[in-house]
C-alpha cells in the first residue's frame, strides 16, 4: 500500500502547479499538500476553526476528523474526501492510506475552506523548501474525549502488525 502511494504521489506532482515545480517561493495552492497529508491541528487551534465554522468544536470532531497515533501519543487528523465514514473515529492503519483531497480543500477554487484559520501544520508547509516543521499535534486523551466521547483508548484489543513500511504498528480489533 506504502508503494502504491508513493507511485500516485508521484504521479499527482506533475499534475499539480506546485511552487517547487516552478520556481516559485509562495504557495500556488495547488493542493498537492492537502492530496499529501490533511492537517493536524493541535489542542490549542481547535475552538477556533470551530468558530470559524460556526458549529460546536465537538461536531467538528465528529464530522470532520479521525483520531491516529503514533509514538508520542494520540492526535487529531482531518479527514480526506473520501474517509467521511470514519470521522469522529480511531483510523484503522489500511486507512491511513487512503486517497482524496483533505475535507477542507476546495477543488474547483484551489483553495483551503479555512485558510484563515488553518492549523500550523499547514501554515509550515511549504513544498518549496524542506522545512523542519515543528508543532504539538499530540492530544491528551480526557480533551479528545470532550469532543469524542466514544473514544477509548483502552477500550477494544489491539494486535501489533507490520506496516506497509515494515515498521510495527498498534492495530484495534473490532
Amino acid at each position: 500500500m506504502k508503494a502504491e502511494s508513493v507511485a500516485q504521489f508521484a504521479e499527482e506532482q506533475k499534475k499539480h502547479n506546485m511552487a517547487k515545480n516552478s520556481g516559485s517561493t509562495s504557495c500556488q495552492q495547488c493542493g498537492y499538500c492537502c492530496l499529501q497529508q490533511p492537517c493536524v491541528p493541535e489542542p490549542g487551534e481547535f475552538e477556533a476553526i470551530a468558530r470559524f465554522l460556526g458549529m460546536e468544536p465537538a461536531e467538528l470532531a465528529q464530522k470532520y476528523t479521525v483520531v491516529n497515533e503514533d509514538k508520542k501519543g494520540y492526535f487529531l487528523l482531518w479527514i480526506r474526501e473520501t474517509q467521511g465514514d470514519i470521522a469522529g473515529k480511531y483510523i484503522p492503519y489500511y486507512r491511513t492510506y487512503d486517497r482524496g483531497y483533505c475535507v477542507f480543500f476546495d477543488k474547483e477554487n484551489h483553495e483551503c475552506k479555512i485558510h484563515s484559520v488553518r492549523p500550523k501544520s499547514a501554515k509550515s508547509s511549504v513544498c518549496w523548501e524542506n522545512p523542519t516543521i515543528t508543532y504539538n499535534g499530540i492530544w491528551p486523551v480526557h480533551e479528545i474525549q470532550k469532543l469524542l466521547p466514544d473514544f477509548d483508548p483502552n477500550g477494544g484489543k489491539y494486535v501489533y502488525k507490520t506496516n506497509e513500511i515494515g515498521l510495527p504498528c498498534k492495530v484495534r480489533v473490532a
